[in-house]
């Protein structure tokens, strides 16, 4: 059959397209630490009418309690801006992406430095920023990782929590 006859009857097909989503994987962040772990999965979080975004830190460190905590730093906002954390145990990776038009004005050397010395990174890289309206990092891991994700106020910061 010809390529361009299958095409058309793709883009003519009265059939709905019907996507995989699992609701169950998306998680609003919320405000306080309830130490509830996904696996696997998405939170979402923050201001969506915030646009001008600082960021004035990445800290990373390993808490006593068993888990490696990642806090995102914001000055000139009272609250985070919109952002979404991701989960994925295939590639043993969380994905961080801020929404809003980011500037960073914080060494990311020693952020890198300081996930190395933790549990359960094996790597965080900071990615250029392509698109104007977001900016993304990644946090690597040996093995897949649980991640809890809430925010705070006053001053604004994103918490990643992360556990094996």
């Amino acid at each position: 059959m010809n390529l361009s006859l299958v095409l058309l009857a793709l883009l003519t097909s009265n059939t709905p397209a019907r996507a995989q989503f699992d609701e169950s994987a998306f998680r609003q962040a919320l405000r306080v630490k309830r130490n509830v772990y996904l696996a696997e999965g998405a939170f979402s979080g923050g201001d969506r009418l915030i646009s001008d975004v600082k960021i004035s830190g990445v800290r990373i460190a390993s808490n006593p309690a068993g888990y490696d905590r990642v806090v995102v730093d914001f000055s000139k906002s009272e609250r985070p801006p919109f952002f979404l954390v991701e989960n994925d145990p295939s590639n043993q990776r969380v994905t961080v992406t801020v929404y809003g038009k980011v500037k960073t004005d914080f060494s990311t050397q020693s952020s890198i430095q300081s996930a190395r010395k933790t549990r359960t990174l094996s790597a965080v890289e900071f990615l250029p920023q392509v698109e104007s309206d977001r900016w993304m990092f990644t946090l690597s891991s040996k093995n897949p990782m649980k991640t809890e994700v809430f925010e705070l106020s006053a001053p604004a910061r994103l918490i990643i929590d992360l556990k094996p």
